[in-house]
């Protein structure tokens, strides 16, 4: 089994996700995004009306599963953006919405901050797990922003920060959050995902492949199941990463 704990399926072909079954990923977890400018709240609400209520029946003809994430991504705030965190709960209400996100900060532009902030007492207030973004620019910066605002407003055991990659593991390594790491061609290779796994262990990383309409491996999480294997890694550290952990933090029940 293989799970992938966080990805946009909104922006994929029906085909990668017939690939990725037949190459043994069982589930995924689609988060909201940034399809759009999103300037107006009507405009995100139609693409968390996709996320929740479109993509799982798409996808499910390949028979994957697809749990889903909502919330306000720091690269798609509307003017609006109350008009959204009113309508969260009625998505949190659906049984394979299992998370906030994808949120987090993009920059660390006030108006960023003020949105996480509110997403953040949210789901503290409602013990959700949040799935919380990382940039690719000015990464550990902001990422330390990131950390101080979470550490503040939210239960480091709910959770889940991606992206993660060498510029920033050894700010979060001993935090008790669940740490994603995408194998994604512009963000960590096979390779480099497998030698961190090496290097930290195994007990507190989840693996994703985060496609979306950004250069994206579909397989890359077979990939990375494989080169584990086939460098001798013990079974179930490796199903740790590929589906364990991830199970554990959200109390899925498969």
């Amino acid at each position: 089994m293989i799970i992938d704990a966080h990805m946009h399926a909104d922006t994929r072909p029906i085909e990668n996700f017939k690939d990725i079954k037949m190459a043994g990923v069982d589930a995924v977890v689609t988060c909201a995004h940034d399809p759009l400018e999103m300037k107006k709240s009507n405009v995100t609400l139609e693409h968390l009306n996709r996320v929740v209520y479109q993509e799982p029946k798409r996808i499910s003809k390949h028979n994957v599963k697809v749990y889903a994430a909502v919330g306000i991504h720091p690269r798609a705030i509307p003017d609006d953006y109350e008009n959204v965190l009113k309508e969260l709960p009625n998505y949190m209400k659906e049984d394979h919405v299992i998370a906030v996100g994808e949120i987090g900060l993009n920059s660390t532009a006030q108006i960023e901050q003020e949105v996480f902030i509110k997403q953040l007492q949210y789901a503290d207030e409602n013990n959700y797990n949040i799935i919380v973004h990382t940039p690719r620019t000015d990464k550990p910066t902001v990422t330390k922003r990131t950390i101080e605002l979470m550490d503040e407003y939210i239960n480091p055991k709910q959770v889940q920060l991606d992206h993660i990659d060498y510029s920033i593991v050894d700010m979060v390594i001993d935090k008790e959050y669940t740490l994603g790491i995408t194998v994604q061609p512009e963000k960590m290779s096979v390779d480099d995902t497998v030698k961190m796994l090496d290097e930290y262990g195994f007990d507190k990383f989840v693996l994703d492949s985060d496609m979306s309409s950004a250069p994206s491996n579909h397989m890359s999480l077979p990939e990375t199941k494989h080169s584990l294997e086939v460098n001798g890694f013990n079974k179930n550290d490796i199903d740790k990463v590929i589906y364990k952990n991830l199970v554990k933090f959200h109390n899925l029940k498969i």
